[in-house]
């Protein structure tokens, strides 16, 4: 049912729920914020800094409360030091000695928790433009986003994404740290499969990523290669070859829980169909077996597709295949549907590009037309994705936190906070919600590059922390509440996070 929307086609729309009551100074002060240490008094009696970028003195978080996201619990008056863009030690405040050389945070009564991972996200070249008021890698960090997955780039210069990346480790760009993919292996065919991964893999993106509408030899191939250059590979699950194959091909992750809706359906896989015929087809073939236009019935579809699901779950388990989530994808979709002007008026309403605005307001934003008399449709699949998203959790199925961000009007950073909202709302616990973001997403770049040290607070780790003022697996809307993000080792105060999110003549 995923649309296939790029941003090329909706001018990078994006939106989100308010989270931040830091918006009062202005973006020109970006430069002096990168350029410049900015120093504020520290109830420490040290030196406290809104922004570090040398990296060159240690940092130590001192009576701070720790969410290591090792196991679930709090360790209490802790003091952690970071040295370059390692955690160095962690230990309770009475026993660990602070480098006399080191900038102190005083983090009495706050906690510090790893930073927050978005796995399933895509860049568009064009962040550089006036396209968007503020750029996304800024907007991340100050949701405390601290890494991104790249699911695809949008832009004149493939390896853009990649440039990005090292600019933002070395210092002279703003942002969380970047995993990339490459050009998407999108539809059948493609003329020379093994080919399209050896360019992907000699250019150094991470990782590969095929779509929807790619044939059973091309799927084959493609990923055949990919095993065989060591390359990691996750996507969309194409409609000629269904789920079992794709797996057994070596498709290591799915991108999205909505793939696994056409598993419950019985169609006929062998279908030639371009692109933009496909989903015309699933929705009328499904139709006739699944009641799409009604009320999502859990308990009579639960019974009636139990042996699909349990397919499904036996072959996500038997081949470790761990689930992108983006349901914030349906929530966006029935906002626009159902709540526009409340969509338009929440706060960060401001970051959207003002074309995408004014395709809202004369009602020829895409999902405006595409569900233009079948809203009843989108209603379906919001409470569908739901329930399957509460099987995988159940069953166990490994889930990252992923938001599609970038496209179809997610905003960047802030639809994190609401994939996580939407995780405990079906079940999930504070703790097993933060873990899709931090332990799983660390595990599956662990896999992708056998370098998955982030996502825990513990020495050895990448430092990327989080500093907020209360206990995230009491609450988790704590983490909204920023009093600081460290991204790789650079310290970023909310004042920073203020300076670097700021709109345009903002007189706040």
């Amino acid at each position: 049912m995923y649309t296939g929307m790029t941003v090329q086609e909706t001018d990078e729309q994006v939106t989100g729920s308010n989270r931040f009551t830091i918006l009062r100074t202005l973006k020109s002060h970006l430069v002096l914020v990168l350029t410049t240490l900015v120093l504020i008094p520290s109830c420490a009696g040290k030196s406290e800094i809104m922004f570090a970028d040398a990296r060159e003195d240690p940092i130590a978080f001192v009576h701070v409360n720790v969410v290591p996201m090792t196991s679930e619990t709090i360790l209490y008056d802790q003091t952690v030091v970071v040295e370059g863009d390692q955690i160095v030690e962690v230990g309770p405040s009475s026993d660990v000695e602070v480098p006399k050389s080191a900038v102190v945070i005083d983090g009495q009564g706050s906690y510090l928790m790893p930073g927050l991972a978005d796995m399933h996200m895509h860049t568009n070249q064009n962040w550089d433009s006036d396209v968007w008021p503020v750029t996304p890698l800024a907007l991340y960090l100050a949701n405390g986003v601290t890494t991104i997955r790249d699911f695809g780039p949008e832009g004149d210069t493939l390896t853009y994404a990649l440039q990005w990346r090292d600019e933002i480790q070395v210092g002279t760009r703003v942002g969380p740290t970047i995993y990339a993919s490459g050009k998407i292996l999108f539809a059948s065919p493609l003329g020379d499969p093994v080919g399209e991964v050896d360019m992907n893999h000699h250019l150094g993106f991470d990782f590969l990523k095929l779509y929807s509408y790619l044939s059973l030899d091309d799927t084959r191939a493609a990923l055949t290669t990919a095993s065989r250059l060591g390359m990691y590979s996750a996507g969309h699950i194409p409609y000629p070859v269904g789920l079992d194959q794709v797996l057994i091909y070596g498709m290591d992750e799915i991108a999205h829980i909505e793939e696994l809706m056409p598993e419950f359906i019985d169609f006929d896989r062998k279908q030639q169909m371009a692109p933009d015929e496909w989903l015309g087809y699933l929705i009328q073939t499904g139709s006739t077996q699944i009641d799409l236009f009604n009320a999502f019935n859990e308990a009579t579809f639960s019974v009636d597709h139990a042996d699909a699901l349990e397919a499904i779950l036996t072959s996500l388990k038997l081949h470790g295949a761990p689930v992108c989530t983006t349901l914030v994808i349906d929530d966006v979709i029935h906002h626009k549907l159902f709540d526009l002007p409340g969509f338009l008026n929440r706060p960060e309403a401001a970051y959207l590009p003002a074309a995408y605005q004014d395709s809202l307001r004369s009602g020829t934003e895409k999902h405006q037309v595409l569900f233009k008399g079948i809203e009843s449709l989108a209603i379906y699949k919001y409470d569908f994705d739901q329930w399957l998203l509460r099987q995988l959790h159940e069953a166990d199925i490994p889930l990252l936190l992923g938001t599609d961000s970038g496209i179809l009007a997610i905003m960047p950073g802030f639809a994190v906070h609401d994939e996580l909202q939407i995780m405990v709302a079906n079940g999930f616990s504070p703790y097993e919600a933060i873990a899709t973001s931090t332990i799983n997403a660390a595990n599956a770049v662990e896999n992708m590059l056998g370098e998955g040290n982030f996502g825990r607070v513990a020495v050895g780790m990448r430092a990327d922390l989080l500093l907020i003022h209360d206990n995230p697996l009491e609450d988790i809307t704590a983490i909204q509440d920023l009093q600081g993000v460290m991204a790789a080792g650079r310290w970023f105060s909310a004042e920073a996070l203020a300076e670097i999110i700021a709109l345009p003549n903002s007189t706040e």
